[in-house]
């Protein structure tokens, strides 16, 4: 009877395999190995072929000797060309050469770690049971039973003996554990939320009244709210939209004005509340509003500046061209409303204002439709997004604005767990390069290459120059001044990042991601009254959104374990198949000293989210249950990939007794992170 496993090894790592030869005969599995030995120069013989012609199953022994085997290529490559199952059995941490990375690619492993070597085996034993390999009925009971516990040791009890169900959960963990590939979780997004945002409450702020006690609005500080539209048109609404993107992008560079972000005034499209209210929410003293019309060949648009304060008409206009000149007209709107807003411009500020950033009206249509749909932050949204710009793209090589959607939509894939890194990330700082060469002195892009710097590349010299750059050219570009504050506290300046996060804050106001930052950082340093103050206003702008829960419950500890919860639940049962979620019923359970319940949490997470490409929430689980020797490894993966969210654990404050040892120092040199270079 031929053997079901085959065995593919280097004869360098022959005494580690022989443990898992030895388990496995142990356990009734027939297996095929040459323990002679495969050396690099060693023909193969006919009885090597006739092996993995006729096994069911190829265990590929995976360490730096075996990488670099040719017969070991060799033995994979026909393995996978027969199209027999491969599970990758890792001796040691190694790099997958490009010689066997298709092959692998998107394959769980198990890890037979030195010191794991039991659990790695009932992982293998487990699985090749479910695989039709023939093990014995014993063997294949104390592979899924709790006979292994005491390989975590007495360390995970709090004082008290385990119950046994929480002890058979152990187990299933530790098996977990051993047999993940990248167990994902996108708990510690620091960018924005996957789900879709909920209806801004009118509380937003509190809609107030302008009494006496009220601070007077700084009528420098500006929102051009969504303009009315006249008539069902989808077009004329697509064209009010386009309207007020474009004066907002081409006020914000103005010095001595601060103009709040375009997503922050949508909130408040249709709104019901006054404009002294509106002004009280978004602190805003000057508000444009208005109202566009079009007929048959033309384009009216009614404009107003109104004084939050009183409420009073600054000054109103009235624009009409022909829609084949709906570009020259917003540049005509946006010359003379800025110069009314600063009471004259320099000759550079009105001869960059007249600057277009496309002659397409249908490509700026493309653009904004994208950049909708990337704000959605979901999957769906990202691919419209980028199907979006490329169409504008196609309308218009020239314009610069769609490089960018494109660049930030890469450049967030894999922080949202729908790209590899590797994929995405020099993708999108190729798209942003292509909008530099265009437009030399577009903010956004020097943001969006910044931020793959930042996160990706880990050039922090680079990201530092990008992020000041792009502030420089647009002070009042809120995602630059985020992402730069994000950058500053991952590298240990967090009294300077708060500063920066602040005031992404003041210019979108309604955005509960940089509510969350803000308030991440106000925790990072000791800031907590405040920490509690901007996440309740995030969540009363989205109260499921799981990184604020995660701020207020795990974090600041804020409210009854219980009220957490109920809300997490609630979350849950409306977004199943997000991770998230689970991870924060294992915090909460793990806080609440409900150990079985947040075990069984983690176990869940394996199931729903096999095909992550994030680490880093794992490793947070395992510094969590005092399991360093597997949130290490789990580091050392996600530094590998080059995820997203490595520079964030670098300062994490719930992991300080773990910054200051010399494996986690080693871990955050190979990334130069400035607080563990030497």
């Amino acid at each position: 009877m031929s053997a079901e496993v085959f065995i593919s090894y280097a004869a360098k790592d022959r005494e580690r395999v022989a443990k898992l030869v030895e388990g496995l005969q142990q356990a009734g599995v027939s297996v095929w190995i040459d323990m002679a030995g495969i050396e690099v120069a060693a023909m193969w013989s006919k009885e090597i072929v006739s092996a993995i012609r006729e096994c069911k199953v190829l265990l590929l022994s995976i360490s730096p000797h075996s990488t670099e085997s040719e017969n070991v290529v060799k033995e994979l490559a026909l393995a996978s060309e027969r199209k027999k199952t491969i599970i990758p059995i890792y001796l040691e941490p190694a790099v997958i050469p490009e010689t066997m990375e298709y092959q692998l690619a998107g394959i769980q492993r198990v890890e037979f770690f030195e010191g794991r070597e039991d659990l790695a085996l009932q992982a293998v034993i487990r699985a090749l049971s479910k695989l039709g390999v023939t093990v014995a009925d014993e063997a294949s009971a104390a592979a899924t039973g709790a006979s292994n516990i005491a390989a975590h040791g007495a360390g995970h009890s709090s004082g008290k003996a385990e119950t046994k169900g929480e002890a058979a959960v152990w187990l299933k963990v530790a098996a977990a554990v051993v047999g993940l590939a990248v167990l994902g979780l996108a708990g510690m997004f620091f960018l924005g939320s996957s789900t879709t945002t909920a209806p801004l409450p009118l509380t937003v702020g509190q809609a107030q009244t302008n009494t006496p006690t009220q601070a007077t609005l700084d009528t420098n500080r500006v929102v051009v709210l969504p303009f009315k539209t006249i008539g069902t048109s989808g077009e004329t609404a697509d064209l009010g939209y386009g309207l007020v993107s474009t004066l907002t992008s081409k006020l914000q560079p103005l010095q001595n004005l601060v103009v709040i972000a375009k997503e922050s005034a949508r909130k408040f499209e249709d709104s019901d509340q006054s404009l002294n209210e509106i002004g009280q929410a978004l602190n805003v003293g000057t508000i444009v509003t208005g109202e566009i019309q079009t007929s048959s060949d033309k384009i009216q648009v009614n404009i107003q500046l109104i004084n939050a304060n009183t409420a009073a008409l600054g000054w109103g206009s009235t624009f009409t061209k022909s829609k084949d000149e709906f570009l020259d007209l917003q540049n005509e709107i946006a010359t003379k409303l800025a110069s009314e807003l600063k009471g004259g411009l320099a000759a550079a500020e009105t001869q960059q204002l007249a600057q277009k950033a496309t002659d397409n009206p249908e490509a700026q249509a493309e653009y904004q439709a994208g950049r909708r749909e990337w704000n959605k932050r979901t999957k769906e949204g990202f691919d419209n997004a980028i199907a979006h710009f490329e169409k504008a793209i196609e309308l218009d090589p020239n314009y610069a604005d769609p490089y960018v959607g494109l660049g930030d939509t890469f450049g967030l894939l894999p922080s949202y767990n729908f790209a590899e890194p590797s994929e995405a990330m020099p993708k999108a700082k190729a798209f942003a390069k292509d909008a530099i060469k265009i437009n030399p002195n577009l903010a956004s892009a020097y943001t969006s290459i910044a931020w793959v710097q930042h996160v990706y590349e880990y050039d922090w010299l680079g990201a530092e120059a990008n992020y000041r750059k792009a502030i420089q050219l647009n002070p009042n570009y809120a995602t630059g001044h985020h992402w730069y504050g994000e950058y500053l506290y991952t590298k240990g300046k967090a009294e300077t990042g708060y500063i920066n996060l602040k005031k992404a804050a003041e210019l979108d106001p309604t955005s509960k991601i940089i509510k969350c930052n803000f308030a991440w950082c106000c925790w990072m340093i000791d800031k907590k009254e405040q920490a509690i103050d901007v996440i309740d206003k995030a969540l009363a702008i989205d109260p499921l959104f799981h990184f604020a829960l995660d701020i207020k419950y795990v974090r600041l500890k804020d409210g009854d374990i219980d009220a957490g919860l109920t809300i997490v639940e609630k979350a849950r049962k409306k977004y199943p198949n997000q991770p998230e979620y689970l991870k924060l019923l294992f915090d909460l359970n793990w806080r609440a000293n409900s150990r079985e319940k947040a075990l069984r949490y983690f176990i869940d997470l394996q199931d729903l989210h096999h095909n992550s490409f994030q680490n880093i929430g794992v490793a947070e689980l395992f510094f969590t249950m005092n399991e360093p020797e597997n949130a290490y490894r789990m580091i050392q993966r996600a530094i590998e990939n080059r995820e997203s969210l490595v520079p964030n654990l670098s300062t994490h404050p719930d992991f300080k007794k773990f910054q200051s040892e010399p494996r986690f120092r080693e871990l955050f040199k190979k990334i130069n992170h400035p607080l563990y270079v030497d």
